[in-house]
């Protein structure tokens, strides 16, 4: 993904929405499984992050 780095998560969510047409959290997995490459990258440790975070919300019952 090109400018990763300067996406909020919330901006981050729309793009992974917008280009894989899922629910926010799988969006965002599968952004994370494309930036991963067979190594731990810093993209890839970003949308990992973001996925980690959507997955508590919704574990713990937030939107």
């Amino acid at each position: 993904m090109i400018d990763w780095q300067d996406l909020t998560d919330e901006d981050a969510v729309d793009v992974a929405v917008a280009e894989h047409g899922k629910d926010a959290a799988t969006s965002v997995a599968y952004c994370a499984l494309e930036a991963y490459r067979g190594v731990d990258t810093p993209e890839y440790r970003f949308w990992f992050g973001l996925f980690l975070k959507l997955a508590k919300r919704k574990h713990v019952g937030w939107a």
